[in-house]
């Protein structure tokens, strides 16, 4: 396994003790550990989710009236915690 030093402001050196003190982590590498395989997985998931999207059929003209009609039903999922 690789080392990594990484060089944090005290906000955020406080943030990360703060998250291992709860006792999920056993120390700041585990913590960091997590988030990155967090990010990883998450990096997997949109690149399946692309190609998904570009799987899933004919294309669709996104015009003027279309934005307005993709940023409602964003706003409306948003007000109901979607």
């Amino acid at each position: 396994m690789a080392t990594v030093t990484l060089r944090l402001t005290e906000d955020l050196q406080r943030f990360v003790e703060g998250q291992v003190e709860r006792g999920e982590f056993e120390g700041a590498a585990d913590y960091i550990q997590a988030l990155i395989e967090r990010a990883k997985r998450g990096q997997q998931n949109m690149d399946n989710l692309l190609i998904e999207g570009l799987d899933s059929g004919d294309s669709i003209p996104l015009d003027a009236s279309e934005w307005r009609r993709i940023r409602a039903d964003v706003k409306q999922r948003l007000s109901h915690g979607q």
